[in-house]
């Protein structure tokens, strides 16, 4: 497994790497060609939060509302909606010239059919179901949102921007289950990229091809929403995993775009002029330490608020981003700092760092008992596994009974599943990231929400943390939004169902020859071309 040493030493093997064997990759300056942050494996975005899928979802689909560079929800596919007086019926229309990859007009048929699907399994997705009375189509291009109460949001929910698009299918694959992925032969596409399906390698490359039949809006495109012009008649992903290879043929020209380049990277890549180092997500990724608060010890909310009090987010970033200030941001916030909702509490919960002793003194009112505590923690992900190895020792010098299990990612993600003790397979702490555009409000935001058993791993339950969130949903104006996020923020602090680590950036590169790149929560390939 590869450890976070050796990743820091890619640079120095650069020279190596060049050497390396890599895909072929087309020629021609209508290709776009395009390193992805990981193998494509999945290809239906409503059955996996996947950041690569989403990125390939924004390729293929498109939606009915998308977000802009400040989060605000614009139409997409809509041409507009109206309200009724009592708030309780939505009328959306759709644009004029709306097509499926197989030349099928998008009906309004396929948009409901593709919202129920994905409000079967995303979290804001299942707010708005629970207020939806029914859907009814009045015509080809208008439906119908009837609700049993007032959905002030329900736009936004349509606008979600990562971790389960709400993108648009046709009917016959929309009606499926989302307990059963779409096959590769079912990627029909609403958007401005087709999907070649005959091209596709897993592991190697996906191919996605200028779908000339769809019309854009008019308006400046600003991250998902406006004009999604491609300017490309070909994009290339190749898979390259090994950084230092990414690197060298960034460096070379064989490819025109690194999607994510490591911290340590940087340095070299920005002393060559033709290349450009980009902001990348301006969101960030968020860190976390989560509990699984179903079994001792963390089961007692003591025992989280003294692991809360002895982290110091400074050190988990450094590790993740090469030791650059630059690359994080101290972040005592359950929500991105920067956004709407990203306003730590007064006081901060968190201090100005670790404490310590007044985490051991919380541990002792705790009655700690010496119960072992498990970590588990992958060895093949460079930005995760620093957490775990961080979060052990501390664990150490407050004098409790921590275990470090590593293995690889994919083991991690199994059995964080479980929701046994930790004798019957199960665990108590493990580390991850968030995009933090996947954390932006309440409804999207899993790491606070107090579903219990059916909510996100740790299975944290809060009838207070819901109730507020309900609250959060019918609100009227943004103002009583914002008071309500942060009583949410307040609680989070109490209950720690979560530890918030720090919020930091993984940078883009770009060769000089494209202009255009969006920064935004996507490496959106609309507005992007070649000088």
């Amino acid at each position: 497994m590869m450890k976070r040493r050796t990743l820091l030493g890619a640079a120095g093997g650069m020279a190596a790497a060049a050497a390396l064997p890599r895909p072929a990759i087309s020629a021609g300056t209508s290709v776009l060609k395009f390193i992805p942050q990981a193998n494509l494996t999945l290809l239906d975005p409503i059955t996996t939060t996947a950041a690569v899928t989403q990125n390939y979802a924004y390729y293929v689909w498109d939606t009915l509302y998308a977000v802009d560079e400040k989060l605000v929800p614009h139409p997409q596919m809509a041409a507009g909606h109206t309200v009724s007086s009592d708030q309780r019926t939505w009328t959306i229309t759709l644009r004029d010239g709306l097509k499926f990859h197989d030349g099928s007009p998008v009906r309004a048929a396929d948009c409901i059919a593709s919202i129920k699907r994905w409000a079967s399994v995303d979290p804001f997705g299942e707010d708005l179901a629970d207020a939806v009375d029914s859907y009814v189509a009045k015509s080809d291009k208008v439906f119908e949102v009837r609700l049993k109460k007032p959905f002030p949001l329900l736009n936004a929910a349509l606008a979600k921007p990562a971790s389960n698009v709400p993108v648009i299918m046709p009917e016959h694959i929309a009606s499926q289950p989302a307990a059963k992925a779409i096959t590769i032969d079912q990627v029909i596409g609403s958007g401005p990229c087709k999907f070649e399906a005959s091209e596709y390698v897993s592991g190697s490359r996906a191919v996605f091809s200028k779908f000339d039949g769809y019309v854009p809006r008019s308006e400046t495109p600003s991250w998902a929403s406006g004009a999604k012009i491609v300017n490309f008649d070909r994009i290339e992903w190749h898979v390259i995993s090994d950084a230092g290879t990414a690197a060298a043929a960034l460096q070379s020209g064989e490819v025109d775009w690194w999607e994510l380049v490591l911290p340590n990277l940087i340095p070299l890549l920005a002393t060559n002029k033709d290349i450009v180092i980009g902001a990348g997500n301006p969101t960030g990724y968020m860190g976390c330490l989560r509990f699984n608060s179903l079994y001792p010890p963390f089961d007692n909310v003591l025992m989280r608020q003294a692991v809360m009090l002895s982290v110091d987010q400074s050190a988990y970033m450094r590790a993740v981003t090469a030791n650059n200030p630059k690359n994080f941001t101290i972040c005592h916030s359950f929500f991105p700092i920067g956004t709407t909702y990203g306003i730590p509490p007064n006081p901060d919960p968190m201090g100005k760092g670790a404490d310590i002793e007044a985490a051991k003194k919380l541990i002792e009112a705790a009655k700690y008992g010496g119960e072992k505590i498990v970590i588990i923690n992958p060895t093949d992900f460079p930005s995760i596994q620093p957490f775990g190895e961080i979060t052990y020792a501390t664990l150490k010098k407050l004098g409790l009974n921590v275990q470090l299990v590593e293995t690889d990612w994919g083991t991690v993600v199994q059995r964080r599943a479980v929701k046994k003790p930790i004798d019957q397979g199960g665990w108590s702490i493990f580390h991850t990231w968030w995009e933090g555009i996947s954390l932006y409000n309440p409804a999207v935001n899993p790491i606070i929400l107090g579903q219990g058993l059916k909510g996100w791993f740790g299975w944290y339950k809060s009838d207070e943390m819901m109730a507020l969130n309900s609250s959060w949903l019918s609100a009227p104006d943004d103002a009583t939004r914002k008071a309500i996020a942060a009583k949410m923020q307040v609680l989070a602090f109490h209950d720690v169902p979560t530890v918030p680590l720090g919020q930091f950036y993984i940078r883009t590169a770009y060769r000089n020859t494209l202009t255009g790149v969006i920064d935004g929560a996507s490496p959106y390939p609309w507005n992007v071309r070649r000088v």
